[in-house]
């Protein structure tokens, strides 16, 4: 039974700030080659929840029996489809590997729009499908996500304590600190200037203390205490972009509450690394593999 910690925001401003982030050219299929063996499976569909659209690519093994499984987010520029590759690594490993992005049923003109969640039956509308699949373990559910997907897969795991455990890959993990003025100097200063303004038009609220309140909920920061699976944090010691620092103090704050969490961080790399640098992306995906193999699986590395 998923629970409701007061998520009821519009998450569109998840996707909305992420978009400011900027796009640079990236591999998706770097380590996670798209080329499918014949035994394994594929599945490409859509389904509405709501008001919201969930579109879905899966891969799994032709076993019997109910099979571990990961429920992948790409990144704000990112689609389901662009996840095929990593979904399919997941297949050849034995597992279930499904991806997902969302459209708004109210706007179904844009293709993969930056604002998708409003409620928190958005939320868990994806992993309940995962659940109800016949040949998925609902008992053995992961979670993994690239920076916008990384944040969303932390706010999941905060609303289904099913959850068994969440790889998020350089998430931005508290909005408020993001978007605080005092900590910039011209001109990006300017810059987050128009992201404000840009967030009050989008809340429809007259002024930043009525959007902070908004900003803390939708936070990770803000809802760690409710995280009970084990998280592994992903991030590059020189991202520019989601800064390191505030994984650091999510990690700590998960930690504080109970909770069981990692940091792994890779020297030199910034934003998106694992798509742009392969010995980079080797060495964050290894760490991630074991560590789900561990909570899914019950596999230890020596």
């Amino acid at each position: 039974m998923a629970q409701d910690h007061s998520l009821k925001i519009p998450f569109a401003l998840i996707f909305v700030l992420l978009g400011f982030m900027g796009c640079r050219p990236m591999d998706y299929y770097l380590l996670h080659p798209p080329q499918s063996p014949p035994e394994i499976i594929r599945e490409s569909a859509f389904f509405d929840r709501g008001q919201l659209r969930v579109h879905w690519v899966a891969y799994y093994p032709p076993r019997t029996g109910p099979l571990p499984a990961v429920l992948v987010h790409p990144d704000a520029g990112g689609l389901a489809q662009d996840m095929e590759g990593i979904c399919l690594s997941f297949a050849r490993a034995g597992y279930f590997g499904a991806a997902v992005h969302y459209q708004r049923l109210e706007n179904l003109e844009k293709k993969n729009p930056l604002f998708s969640w409003k409620s928190p039956q958005d939320v868990i509308a994806a992993i309940h499908h995962l659940k109800q699949h016949p040949r998925v373990d609902g008992e053995r559910i992961g979670l993994l996500g690239y920076s916008k997907g990384g944040m969303l897969s932390l706010l999941i795991a905060s609303q289904d304590p099913s959850v068994k455990g969440v790889v998020a890959y350089y998430p931005l993990a508290d909005f408020e600190e993001w978007l605080d003025l005092n900590r910039y100097s011209f001109p990006k200063s300017l810059w987050i200037r128009g992201v404000r303004a840009y967030v009050l038009r989008e809340l429809q609220v007259s002024n930043w203390e009525e959007a902070l309140k908004i900003l803390r909920v939708a936070s990770p920061i803000h809802q760690a205490g409710h995280i009970k699976a084990p998280v592994l944090l992903i991030h590059g010691e020189k991202d520019w972009t989601a800064p390191l620092g505030q994984v650091q103090k999510l990690c700590r704050k998960m930690q504080e509450a109970g909770g069981r969490c990692e940091l792994f961080v890779i020297p030199g790399a910034g934003h998106v690394f694992n798509f742009l640098d392969e010995e980079q992306a080797k060495a964050a995906w290894e760490k991630a593999a074991d560590f789900l193999a561990a909570h899914l699986k019950g596999e230890r590395t020596p």
